[in-house]
Formats: C-alpha cells, structure tokens, sequence
C-alpha cells in the first residue's frame, strides 16, 4: 500500500474516518434528539450549568446552523491534518484534536458567559452550536500552514509569512467592521507586509525573485490556497450584521475559540516537539 508524506493509507484513513466521526455525531444529535432535549443542552446564560458548558457546543438552532458548522468543522480540520502530515506532524494533530473537542466547549462557552456578562448585563442568551469550536481548527489551520513552511523553508520564512497572514487577517476584521481606526489599519498592514516582503527576499536572496517563486510553486500554492480558505472563514465567523434575520452571531465566542485554538495548538505543539 502506498504512503502520502511517509504515511500508510490505511492509518490516514482512520484519522480521515475519526475526523468524519465528529460531524457524523454532530448530526445524529440534531435529528435523534427531540427539539426538547437540545434546548436543555444549551447553555444559558441566565444560569451557569456546568453540564450545558460542554454540551451547548454540540446542538445547534436548526439544520442550516448544523450544516454551516459542520462544513466549516470538516474543512478546517482537513486541511490543518493535511498540512501536519506535510509537517511530519500528525502526533501533534491528534493532541490538538483531543484537546480542541475536550477543552474548548468549555473555554468558549465561559469566555463567552464572561464578555457578554460584562458587555451586555441587562441580557441573558441562550447559547449553542460548533462554530466556536470550529474557529480553534481554523487557527489551527493558521498555525499548521506556519510549522510546514518551517520544516520545509526554515524559521524566519515561516515568521515572514506568518506576519504578513496574520496582518491581513486582522485588516479583513478591521474591513469587515470599519471604523475610524481602518487607516492606521492599513498603514500598519502595508508596512508590516513590506518587512515581510523584504524579509523573504532577503532570505532567499541565492536566486531571482521569479524564479525562486517558480521553483517553490507547490509551496507558494498552499500558502495562497490556505490564506484563501482563512479569508472565507473569517468572513463567516465575524459577520458585519452580527444580527440577521432574527439570528444572533456570537462573535465573541469566535474570537474566543479563534485565540484559544492558536494557544492550545501553540502549546500541543512545543508538547511534541520533542
């Protein structure tokens, strides 16, 4: 049987079918579980249960929320599992998976109870869905690109990327919300992605720009593929119009498992490094 990145088909299989297992169970909970039962799974904030902490994470409003979720769920993971086999680190993905679906229903749900508490008083939210969730895989997807790019083409081409993904990301939130501050936003990104600019060409100064481009295409490729798929998620996870027909974003729960899930994968990683 052949191998992809040094590993037998057969055990990417059974992480393919683990990850698939996730989504499967998030379904069977919707359409097995009576309407009755999944609101008493959810957490709400009027009253803080342990329990619904957890659970809330794993039922969701109706079956366009499951669906969004568990699309999201999937690709983000996939992807991270693709870049951690490039990386020779599929031990550091099953860590961060582990520890992803044990540790941030919890850490998002109470982060979030937290904020709005203090944000919004006079409310009290009924919270549900994956999506928090979600957001930890697609930092994870961030970070996972970040360590290929380290194994293959070293540390600082990993830190040049990785400043310039992440300025852009965070001028995508300052885009998608505006405000007086999107100028010095975009000064800040630009210079910031000249330092990178500068610093990749510096350190792959052995050849001319072009053709060095041409001779790591395959990497050039992922990077642009994966910026792309952040873009897309980050787009979905920070709405403009948090408030939209009738529905509610929670976009502090996003930013929550989207830091959680970069220090969680960060400390998974230095985990089994070794």
């Amino acid at each position: 049987m052949g191998e992809v990145y040094g590993y037998s088909k057969r055990s990417i299989g059974r992480d393919l079918a683990l990850i698939g297992s996730v989504g499967v169970a998030l379904i069977l909970f919707h359409f097995l579980l009576s309407p009755v039962t999944r609101a008493r799974l959810a957490f709400d904030h009027g009253s803080l249960d342990v329990v619904s902490l957890y659970s809330s994470a794993f039922v969701h409003f109706d079956a366009s929320h499951l669906l969004g979720n568990v699309s999201g769920y999937v690709a983000t993971t996939v992807v991270a599992y693709g870049l951690c086999l490039k990386a020779d680190r599929r031990r550091w993905f099953h860590l961060t998976f582990a520890g992803f679906l044990l540790g941030l229903p919890a850490l998002v749900s109470l982060t979030s109870y937290a904020v709005l508490g203090w944000l919004y008083p006079a409310i009290t939210p009924i919270t549900r869905g994956f999506s928090g969730v979600g957001a930890g895989f697609t930092a994870f997807v961030l970070l996972a690109l970040l360590i290929s790019l380290r194994t293959k083409h070293g540390l600082m081409t990993a830190l040049y990327v990785g400043v310039a993904v992440w300025l852009w990301l965070l001028l995508e939130v300052f885009l998608i919300y505006g405000g007086e501050s999107l100028p010095v936003a975009v000064a800040i990104t630009v210079t910031g992605w000249g330092f990178s600019g500068w610093g990749l060409i510096d350190e792959h100064s052995g050849s001319e720009p072009i053709d060095g481009l041409a001779r790591e295409s395959e990497s050039v490729l992922t990077v642009l593929l994966v910026v792309l798929l952040l873009t897309l998620f980050v787009y979905i996870l920070f709405p403009s119009e948090p408030v939209s027909d009738g529905t509610v974003t929670n976009v502090f729960a996003h930013a929550a498992g989207f830091g959680y899930g970069l220090l969680g994968a960060g400390t998974t990683y230095y985990l089994t490094a070794s």
